[in-house]
């Protein structure tokens, strides 16, 4: 079963006191006695073992099995929610027969939805009614009362798929046929393909070799989860890829897929130095829509399972890849890829000049990526360190830091990289489930680069993004430039299923990531849940979807702690004046002034518990081409004229591009991006505007 992932930092070794061996439970009770164990001895905010414990599992490993609700019916549920009460003191020894149960209902249950399925897509589907496919935002159950509510159900679904798919036929197809008209040419085909896809799906989940593990598997993650959002069970295999390290000696995109219940393949990770990672395009869970290798048909990924999608990119190492992919704020975007060899430790962090009435230099880091075995070795901080010596030649009037999209890592390298920056002083404050406030450091006395700095955030800046950001906001160091951060501010660390192992020791019950301690900023206030209020706040496409930290289920809550008294901020900067000044300007800006427009549109319709859709042709045709207009500025944005920079290479960059056609390719559509962003433009103009305020 999938499960959210997260980096984790090892930060304390803890020993466990011996706890007895359950000899006379089933197997899969002592495992769950064992992960309760460990969570309620290790977490940060335990929760007792009562009903509310036990009710929060039910309703999530409900959730888990039938997260969209095509499974189970109302009597189903209620049948399962016997044992809604119980759970807890099945965790504490009494008779075991949910997980049983639930397992064999499930079964019966998934079987009956593959019968379902077939015979809706073994014949053509009807699009000449008023019918309308319903998506739920509340967090209540919506379920089918019947059978019979269910297979209809099973069809509105099947209905918006293949008009969805029939669309992007049509809207691809330079003649510009109608909806109808690719219905009546493709429908048999695209009903088949869909037929079978969903035929494999059912098979590959009742697969009898891994049925009863994962049905266990997806108890013991809810078992987990609902202590926050960030505790997960992770089986032996999971913890292996979770902690594995990345092959540097097979040509490859520097690209990982995963697929979602929903069957959406997206982006989950990308290779630090990979060819993904430079494009500075492609991001953790952009959404796959298309492949197509240079000379060869396109594999449209809607419809085909994560084994195509994973084949298709393990091929050719030499040919063009072209991927289509679409953001989670709507945007589509192309990108041409070639495999090559990843050299993890070298060159990753990559420095760029905007040079215009000042020289500006430019970094983006997208990850606090480290070497995990060895703390010493190889990290983003020593990366970004060298970066800034060697552009530090070319006599920068400033610089910008870009943390947007950085989902966090490791909280040494952060420390570390906020080390170039602060010369000295506490940085941020953890405290463990003791309750005592341990303030970390900067590990380094000095700075590398003393100049004017700025920080670039989003909605999609992370945990160890968020702590640099918060240190260099409270010591005055930098301006922070964006929109409000996740809100993710706490730490977790992966034990084995064994109650007298350490973390790192192998378990062939599994692991569970945990999280023991929260993050504290030097004022007493967190990020957690609040994220971190950039200085100048400008409008971010992502306002209005609820994926931030506060939304999830489960979260922690914010609260505060005392302050430092001994760190000693610089001297404030003209951040009221900035901020003013920049908002004028975003007013007068079009792609900001649409995008504004679109996120209020966007809040209106999240305020909706559910979205209808029309499943009739004419009337979804409508429906999706409204929506595009809507989002119409996204191509607004990425054409917008750059009046304020030209994007350059420094010196020594140059150089070391020579005689590397692929890089120098990489390079160009790097400098191109850059110079392209709105957002980077504003950050230029903001960073002039603080060099002009200090001159003065």
């Amino acid at each position: 079963m999938a499960s959210f992932r997260t980096f984790t930092i090892l930060l304390f070794i803890l020993a466990l006191p011996h706890v007895p061996i359950l000899a006379q439970q089933p197997a899969a009770q002592r495992q769950a006695i064992t992960l309760q164990r460990q969570l309620q001895r290790l977490h940060y905010s335990p929760r007792p073992a009562d009903d509310s414990l036990s009710a929060s599992i039910f309703s999530m490993f409900v959730r888990e099995l039938d997260p969209e609700q095509y499974i189970f019916t109302s009597t189903d549920y209620y049948n399962l929610a016997v044992y809604k009460y119980k759970l807890n003191e099945e965790l504490t020894g009494s008779n075991w027969t949910f997980l049983d149960m639930a397992t064999k209902l499930y079964r019966q249950r998934l079987m009956r939805a593959d019968s379902i399925t077939q015979s809706i897509l073994l014949k053509p589907l009807e699009f000449k009614t008023d019918d309308k496919f319903i998506f739920f935002r509340e967090k209540d159950l919506v379920l089918a009362a019947d059978e019979k509510e269910l297979k209809s159900k099973w069809t509105r679904r099947f209905k918006y798929i293949l008009l969805t798919q029939a669309y992007s036929l049509a809207s691809a197809d330079s003649t510009k046929p109608s909806l109808v008209a690719i219905l009546t040419k493709k429908e048999a085909e695209l009903r088949e393909k869909l037929r079978k896809a969903t035929a494999k799906g059912f098979e590959e989940t009742l697969d009898p070799a891994v049925f009863d593990t994962d049905t266990k598997e997806a108890y013991f993650n809810a078992i987990a989860a609902v202590y926050d959002p960030h505790s997960n069970y992770f089986s032996p295999r999971e913890n292996e890829d979770f902690q594995a390290e990345l092959s540097t000696e097979e040509y490859s995109f520097g690209l990982e897929v995963d697929e979602n219940k929903e069957g959406t393949i997206s982006v989950n990770q990308l290779v630090p130095g990979g060819p993904a990672w430079k494009t500075g395009e492609l991001h953790k869970n952009d959404e796959l829509l298309q492949l197509q290798w240079k000379g060869s048909p396109a594999l449209t990924v809607s419809g085909a399972d994560i084994d195509e999608v994973e084949e298709e990119l393990a091929k050719s190492n030499h040919d063009e890849l072209t991927i289509t992919i679409k953001k989670a704020n709507g945007i589509v975007r192309t990108i041409t890829l070639r495999k090559e060899k990843i050299e993890t430790e070298l060159d990753v962090v990559k420095g760029y000049l905007l040079d215009g009435e000042k020289k500006i230099g430019y970094i983006s880091l997208p990850d606090f990526y480290t070497t995990w075995e060895d703390e010493q070795g190889s990290g983003c901080a020593n990366d970004m360190a060298k970066e800034i010596i060697m552009m530090k030649k070319e006599n920068l009037d400033g610089l910008i830091l870009d943390l947007r999209y950085n989902g966090g890592g490791s909280l040494n390298e952060a420390l570390q990289l906020c080390g170039i920056f602060i010369d000295e002083g506490p940085l941020v404050a953890i405290r463990e489930k003791e309750g005592k406030l341990v303030f970390a450091k900067d590990p380094n006395r000095g700075t590398i680069y003393d100049g004017p700095l700025l920080v670039m955030v989003n909605n999609q800046s992370a945990s160890a993004s968020e702590m640099v950001a918060a240190a260099l906001q409270d010591y005055n160091r930098a301006v922070i430039v964006g929109s409000p951060t996740y809100g993710k501010a706490t730490m977790q660390v992966v034990y084995p299923m064994d109650s007298t192992a350490k973390p790192g020791a192998k378990s062939a019950d599994g692991f569970v990531k945990l999280t023991t301690g929260k993050l504290y900023r030097v004022s007493g206030q967190t990020a957690q849940c609040n994220g971190v209020v950039p200085d100048v706040v400008l409008p971010d496409a992502f306002d209005g979807l609820e994926y931030r930290e506060k939304f999830m289920p489960f979260v922690i809550p914010a609260d505060t702690a005392r302050k430092n008294s001994y760190y000693k901020p610089l001297a404030p900067l003209p951040v009221s004046a900035l901020a003013e000044a920049s908002k004028a300007r975003i007013n007068s800006i079009k792609a900001f002034q649409e995008m504004q427009k679109s996120i209020s549109l966007r809040k209106t319709r999240m305020a909706n518990k559910k979205t209808e859709i029309p499943i009739r042709p004419d009337l979804f045709e409508k429906w999706v081409k409204e929506k595009e207009a809507q989002l119409q500025f996204m191509d607004e944005e990425v054409e917008e004229e750059n009046t304020v920079f030209k994007t350059t290479n420094y010196r020594l960059e140059k150089e070391r591009l020579q005689n590397n056609s692929y890089n120098t390719e990489l390079n160009t559509a790097a400098l191109q991006s850059i110079e392209k962003d709105i957002y980077i433009q504003e950050a230029f103009r903001v960073i002039k505007d603080l060099l002009q305020a200090q001159k003065k």
